[in-house]
């Protein structure tokens, strides 16, 4: 049994001496993406693509209702003020202002009498043919004759009026943008029959996210240039910014009101604007770059000895794709911008191109 124990001892010594060493886990250089830090320049330049649209619409109609007798326009027609742009059909206002003007001509016969009756009661009065209550009669039957004359004046002013208005002329001059009744067409008074691009000036209009609003520039010059030829240009100022989104793209109108367009920079035309806004000194990285200390907003910066270190950082607003940081890196500092989530402080990595 000694002997046996002897043996079986040496063997498992033997099959010890004869395993390999535990291995030793070494630390994996991971390669990562990166970004340099660089001082901010003094300005920033911000471009959109917009339209040109007229500074005013107007959208004419008829001020009675009726039936469409000829329209004299189309879209793209140079109008001044004044041109007829449609007619309707003047039967019903002509014989309107015939009878208004009938009415006319019988109330002033009946002033007449009136007042060749009140004069003749007026001379009978100093004899005792009449009495002072006929007299009276006699003056308020003018005075009715007189008013019902007035009446029928102002019917007649109607008439001519409402005769006027079977006639649509341009307000001002401007270019026909769109028709929406056709001769023959019975419309309503009111409903539109043509609209008109004022010629008064024009404006380059933008639909902007709302992060491009965050940039206060008041009196900030708009460079707006033809998309399809940059060299033809004007510049502007913006008159107005809608302040409510659009429902669909929630992006906001921005008005630039135009000095001294070109003609090439037409009604529609596809136009870029940029501006130039003072830098806030904030810097622009990835949003994908972002990680987190507990709860605040971090990055990982590398060392010079290539190892990784997780610094807090303030931010400042996000944009599509970037994140602005305001505070906590400064020029210089290399930032890792892909992949953060698989990181860890204190770990050796080698930088891939910028």
């Amino acid at each position: 049994m000694t002997y046996l124990r002897i043996v079986t001892t040496l063997t498992l010594l033997g099959l010890a001496a004869c395993s390999d060493p535990t291995p030793v886990v070494q630390d994996v250089v991971r390669p990562v993406k990166t970004v340099t830090v660089q001082p901010q320049a003094n300005v920033t330049r911000l471009s959109q693509t917009g339209e040109i649209r007229p500074v005013e619409e107007i959208s004419l109609g008829f001020r009675l209702a009726g039936r469409v007798l000829k329209r004299s326009v189309d879209v793209g027609a140079i109008i001044k003020a004044g041109d007829v742009i449609a007619v309707l059909d003047a039967s019903d206002a002509e014989h309107q202002l015939k009878s208004a003007q009938a009415q006319l001509i019988s109330a002033i016969s009946a002033e007449r009498v009136a007042l060749a009756n009140l004069k003749r009661l007026q001379q009978l009065l100093p004899g005792g043919a009449v009495s002072q209550a006929q007299v009276e009669q006699g003056q308020s039957s003018f005075d009715a004759a007189v008013s019902s004359r007035m009446s029928a004046e102002a019917t007649v002013a109607t008439a001519k009026d409402q005769l006027s208005f079977t006639r649509l002329t341009a307000s001002q001059a401007g270019i026909v943008a769109a028709v929406t009744a056709n001769q023959g067409e019975v419309v309503a008074a009111g409903q539109e029959i043509v609209r008109v691009a004022a010629a008064n000036g024009k404006d380059a209009v933008f639909h902007v996210a709302e992060s491009l609003l965050h940039h206060p520039a008041p009196n900030a010059v708009v460079d707006v240039h033809l998309l399809s030829n940059p060299a033809i240009k004007a510049q502007g100022t913006v008159r107005d910014i809608s302040p409510v989104a659009d429902p669909v793209t929630r992006t906001y109108r921005v008005r630039v009101s135009l000095q001294n367009p070109p003609v090439e920079l037409g009604f529609g035309a596809s136009v870029e604007g940029s501006i130039e806004l003072p830098s806030s000194g904030d810097i622009r990285l990835p949003s994908h770059a972002l990680t987190r200390i507990g709860d605040k907003p971090a990055v990982y910066v590398v060392q010079p000895n290539k190892t990784l270190a997780r610094k807090e950082v303030v931010v400042a607003g996000y944009q599509a794709q970037d994140v602005l940081i305001k505070e906590g890196l400064q020029a210089g500092d290399v930032v890792v911008v892909a992949g953060v989530q698989k990181l860890r402080p204190g770990q050796t990595v080698s930088l891939l191109q910028e």
